[in-house]
């Protein structure tokens, strides 16, 4: 079994298709084919159900990737062992985020990562918290960056920072000017709340407080509240560092008169048991930094 083979394997794997993971591995898509087949030769299972858009991994094949998931874990600690700590930090880093992260936060330390390492290729995805602690928990993922989090014992919840909550609206709201807010004003004004489908009975995300709301509108998307909000018409519950531009310039304004809640605590999600690659470790400690100085 060759280790080429193997990480060729991990890309169609974790991808779902050759061609995808020929693109990734920066190979063509019958270099990808020819290493599965040798795979296939050597352990005499099936490692794939083919299609003619996506791969299907077969039981065997998930077998595998579990085992190469850890196979090419330990290779690349190796190489960084034996060169002393001085390999070249790269390849592909799979993150998935919440908005809370992904609209400032995560792009800046992405930014720092890729020019410090230009070989590191992030690759991100929006999710929610059980999902990214599902696919943690099966290899696919290296890092995770929510608020709050769950109890999976395979999965190490990180505290990053915390970050305040805010209740805003924008420069055209009758409470702009004043700046202050009533519970009967609450239950009163439309507000734009977090919802994913399929997820309606989980509590919405942005953890307000336990007043009642007048719900005039659901997003999934964190950044479309933001845009309902500085359009005056609704108001909205952020954390403060990822509306920190908005309130500075006056766009929107935090409304004062309503008790405060608690801080959104933001944590990076990693597997129990594996040491994160190089280039995910350098990200959450970016990510506490900055947010050390916030």
């Amino acid at each position: 079994m060759e280790l080429t083979d193997l990480r060729y394997f991990w890309h169609a794997a974790t991808v779902g298709s050759f061609l995808g993971a020929a693109e990734v591995a920066h190979v063509t898509p019958p270099a990808i084919s020819k290493a599965i087949k040798r795979l296939e030769r050597d352990l005499n299972v099936a490692l794939f159900v083919r299609s003619t858009r996506r791969v299907v991994l077969t039981p065997g094949g998930e077998t595998l990737r579990a085992h190469a998931e850890r196979i090419l874990r330990d290779v690349d600690e190796l190489r960084l062992e034996v060169a002393g700590g001085s390999v070249e930090v790269r390849g592909d880093l799979h993150i998935a985020a919440m908005e809370v992260f992904s609209t400032q936060l995560l792009p800046d330390a992405l930014a720092r990562l890729v020019k410090k390492h230009p070989r590191v290729r992030p690759m991100a995805y929006e999710m929610i918290p059980e999902r990214m602690e599902e696919l943690l928990a099966q290899g696919r993922l290296d890092v995770g960056l929510t608020i709050g989090g769950g109890t999976r014992p395979e999965i190490h919840y990180q505290k990053l920072g915390h970050s305040e909550g805010v209740l805003v609206c924008g420069r055209g709201h009758p409470l702009y000017r004043r700046g202050r807010i009533t519970p009967a004003q609450l239950a009163t004004f439309p507000s734009v709340v977090p919802r994913f489908l399929g997820a309606e009975h989980l509590p919405p995300l942005d953890q307000f407080l336990d007043l009642p709301r007048h719900v005039g509108a659901t997003i999934e998307l964190l950044q479309m509240g933001v845009s309902l909000a500085l359009s005056g018409q609704f108001l909205a519950y952020f954390p403060q560092i990822t509306i920190a531009a908005q309130l500075r310039n006056g766009s929107l304004k935090a409304l004062r008169g309503l008790p405060r809640g608690r801080p959104f605590d933001l944590r990076a999600l990693t597997r129990v048991g594996v040491r994160p690659r190089p280039a995910a470790s350098q990200l959450i400690e970016t990510l506490a930094a900055r947010l050390a100085k916030s």
